[in-house]
């Protein structure tokens, strides 16, 4: 459809003319006009502009003559025509090595060819291309806008498209959508599509070549028109034909944008009634999650996950806060959405403020089997490092049918505590965390909050005032069941400084490290203190 230089050769007038290089690519280097162009070159030569020239002034100066075709080359000249005979009886070979090296067609042409009728006949194809082109355009813009008018779906533009241009479609737009019409969707993958502003055609050693056409949304990321090639020797898709279903696209890419926006604010208000166990009629409840993709008559177990750094992890990558979090939460979804597929689970989940919240699909005594699988697979991910890593809260004691806001409230609990007294990227259950939820409830309790202080209150201060960490050493004295060459290997102390700090403890507390009773009491205080003030590490 478009005028190559493939085109050109095919002129009378080019008969006897020789193409000396370039040849894989005469059927996709575009011709959009024609000059005759002697040295210097300059800024005089046309990007997809033919050169004709008869080399005049090179003479045997191969050097000088090898700078002329450099500068016709990287002008960005579709190819360039030689007339062979008074001035350059033969075109040297470091000529020829180097359109050959670049891919740049270089045609001998016989001396008794005039520029001149090559030059009215070539503008007069290019009319007569330019006329049956527009044409073209105009006829498949009505058919385009006959398919938009009656509702036809973006799939059905891309399968006429693919017909009407004998080429693989596809179209990528929204970032995670791709939708193609293609029978090797992967033969040609294109990488890095977001750095492509222009219409840009990529030829492939295949003797193929892939069209790219960005479609510009207002206030939304690009969108890509991807033609691959079905046949060798094709010719590319015109502009002009080109910006004419750009046109009618962006009607269809705006609307569908539409529709998924309205789908996703419907799917965010409908989980929000699940995280709060909002719905009256059960029934109509399961049809709406049905229409928006949801099977929610199945038992669920809510996991609750806090990325780690997540500014830290896309350091090297973004620079603003929010295409950060647009970049975390598009892989994420991507590879949560692939595990809950290898695994054979329905998930669902939404981002709510810096949480992620995901409902499992799970069995009735499998449940911690099935939530860790799961979760395995995503710390697999962590480890290749497609994603931040995540502390994770399970409610599962209230995993089943219909307890999803029950199910979520255990394992934000069980979240917030497990992150807060074992640190980051953790992986708390409810029931793993009960130690905790007790603590934090007799934190609150006036008697124990005195016992607290009556007993290691004494201790902390010791610690504030002369740096003693005592509270240190008597948690992993405890900790090693009061071993004292376990904790003095721990602390890195001599055996005589540990014993002196011991009898220290035993001096502030007036307990005795020997009791039973003391010790348990011990126990208790600082797993209080843990909860009320500070981590003891």
């Amino acid at each position: 459809m478009q005028y190559t230089v493939k085109d050109v050769l095919s002129i009378p007038f080019f008969a006897t003319a020789k193409l000396r290089s370039g040849e894989n690519i005469i059927s996709t280097q575009l011709v959009d006009s024609v000059t005759v162009m002697e040295i210097p070159v300059e800024d005089f030569v046309r990007k997809n502009e033919l050169v004709l020239t008869t080399a005049i002034g090179c003479g045997n100066n191969t050097d000088l003559f090898l700078s002329y075709v450099k500068d016709i080359y990287l002008s960005g000249a579709a190819a360039l025509g030689i007339a062979i005979g008074r001035h350059v009886d033969c075109i040297p070979q470091e000529i020829l090595d180097f359109c050959e090296k670049h891919n740049f067609p270089l045609i001998e042409l016989p001396w008794e060819v005039r520029f001149s009728d090559v030059i009215k006949y070539i503008l007069e194809q290019l009319n007569k291309w330019e006329k049956s082109t527009m044409i073209k355009a105009d006829s498949l813009q009505r058919e385009l806008l006959k398919l938009y008018l009656d509702n036809h779906p973006l799939e059905d533009v891309l399968i006429y498209l693919s017909k009407e241009f004998q080429m693989d479609t596809e179209l990528h737009y929204n970032s995670d959508i791709i939708k193609f019409i293609n029978n090797n969707p992967n033969q040609n993958t294109i990488q890095n599509l977001n750095e492509i502003e222009n219409h840009t055609i990529i030829r492939h050693q295949n003797g193929h070549f892939t069209q790219i056409i960005p479609v510009f949304i207002v206030s939304q990321e690009p969108c890509y028109l991807i033609l691959n090639t079905k046949r060798f020797n094709s010719s590319p898709i015109p502009k002009s034909v080109i910006n004419q279903v750009v046109g009618i696209l962006t009607l269809w890419i705006q609307k569908d944008i539409a529709i998924l926006n309205n789908k996703k604010k419907e799917s965010e208000e409908f989980i929000k009634c699940l995280l709060k166990g909002n719905w009256s009629d059960k029934e109509e409840f399961i049809k709406t999650g049905k229409k928006l993709g949801y099977s929610i008559q199945l038992p669920y177990v809510c996991i609750v996950g806090q990325p780690e750094k997540l500014e830290e992890f896309y350091q090297h990558k973004k620079e603003i806060k929010q295409d950060i979090e647009k970049d975390f939460r598009r892989t994420f979804s991507e590879l949560v959405e692939s595990t809950a597929q290898n695994i054979k689970k329905q998930i669902i989940y939404t981002f709510h403020r810096e949480l992620v919240v995901i409902y499992l699909e799970c069995t009735g005594d499998y449940v911690a089997e099935e939530v860790n699988e799961f979760l395995d697979a995503i710390d697999v991910l962590v480890e290749k490092k497609r994603i931040p890593t995540c502390s994770w809260g399970i409610g599962e004691n209230h995993a089943g049918r219909f307890t999803f806001h029950l199910s979520y409230k255990n394992a934000r609990t069980a979240l917030e505590i497990g992150r807060s007294h074992q640190g980051p990227g953790v992986r708390s259950t409810f029931a793993s965390t009960g130690i905790y939820q007790l603590l934090i409830s007799l934190s609150n309790n006036q008697f124990s909050t005195e016992l607290m202080h009556s007993t290691i209150g004494a201790v902390a201060a010791y610690d504030k005032n002369n740096g003693l960490d005592l509270l240190q050493t008597l948690a992993t004295y405890l900790h090693h069941q009061g071993n004292v060459s376990q904790t003095a290997r721990t602390l890195s102390l001599h055996r005589q400084s540990l014993l002196y700090r011991l009898r220290k403890i035993e001096s502030l507390t007036n307990r005795s490290l020997n009791e039973p009773d003391d010790i348990f009491l011990l126990q208790f205080c600082l797993k209080l203190w843990t909860v009320r003030f500070e981590h003891i590490a």
